[in-house]
């Protein structure tokens, strides 16, 4: 089995949809900015530098689910992608995903973004397999603030691609992968397809920039990334 994995935030969008999705959802829901938007600072700049930690962030990104109803979630999510993703959807990143489904790889996008979001964001560039972290719903459909299951970021991302891979019965024997990422928070899951296929760095940041030079790995510069 052939499957191609994509990061998403900077990979195939210029843009973090995490961090943007936080500071939308702030102001939709009313809550106070500066604070927020200072917690949210500060978790980009952990993450930039490799050095957050990734339970406390999910844990942080769930409560901001479940300070919310459902039912303003869904109309907030559709605005949000409207207006913060859909114009951030670049040709260079279409063409890469499209290339390798002309391939005939099974496409997946693995994002350390939760999959309330990614979930939405995945079919526009039609991949429909979503390896990310879940929040947990209770009885009524409504989040709980947890997240069910691991997060997606690191050893996080690459526990849950096992898992996905394994719910297919996608043994290693017959295996064939490639992933893409521009983190150096992605190095787990890049060097885990490296070792069943390859490995892409694509817009990489510094540290993975030095890395893929290191371990052989090509690197790829489709476009320039913005801040969020």
């Amino acid at each position: 089995m052939k499957f191609a994995v994509f990061d998403l935030d900077h990979t195939l969008l210029p843009v973090d949809s995490g961090e943007n999705w936080s500071r939308w959802l702030v102001r939709a829901a009313g809550m106070d900015v500066a604070l927020m938007d200072a917690r949210i600072e500060a978790y980009a700049e952990a993450y930039r530098k490799g050095a957050f930690s990734a339970d406390e962030f999910m844990g942080f990104q769930a409560g901001l689910l479940a300070a919310c109803r459902r039912q303003d979630l869904e109309k907030w999510r559709a605005a949000y992608i409207d207006a913060c993703v859909r114009p951030h959807l670049r040709p260079e990143a279409l063409d890469l995903v499209e290339s390798r489904r002309k391939a005939g790889f099974e496409l997946v996008l693995a994002s350390g973004t939760h999959a309330f979001v990614t979930g939405a964001i995945a079919p526009l560039f039609g991949i429909r397999h979503l390896v990310a972290a879940r929040p947990e719903e209770d009885a009524f459909g409504e989040f709980t603030g947890r997240i069910a299951g691991s997060h997606s970021y690191g050893e996080g991302k690459l526990v849950l691609l096992r898992g996905f891979l394994e719910s297919l019965g996608a043994a290693d024997d017959g295996l064939r992968l490639e992933a893409y990422s521009d983190s150096i928070n992605d190095l787990p899951m890049l060097a885990f397809a490296a070792e069943r296929g390859k490995a892409f760095a694509v817009n990489p940041d510094g540290m993975l920039r030095s890395e893929a030079a290191c371990r052989g790995w090509r690197i790829m510069d489709i476009f320039k990334k913005d801040r969020a």
